[in-house]
């Protein structure tokens, strides 16, 4: 995997935690790790789709 796609997993994790706390919503460190897994899964499997097409 490409650094720039790690990169925008976390800053997207952390981006939606910044705007959880500002709407004052619930953040647990659990939910920060599956949105980070979650960013991981879903580029794994759009990985595979693609290696099929080539």
């Amino acid at each position: 995997m490409q650094v720039g796609i790690w990169i925008a997993i976390i800053f997207s994790a952390v981006l939606s935690f910044l705007l959880g706390n500002y709407f004052n919503q619930p953040l647990h460190w659990y939910l920060f790790i599956l949105l980070i897994l979650i960013g991981f899964f879903i580029n794994t499997i759009i990985l595979i789709l693609k290696a099929n097409d080539d």
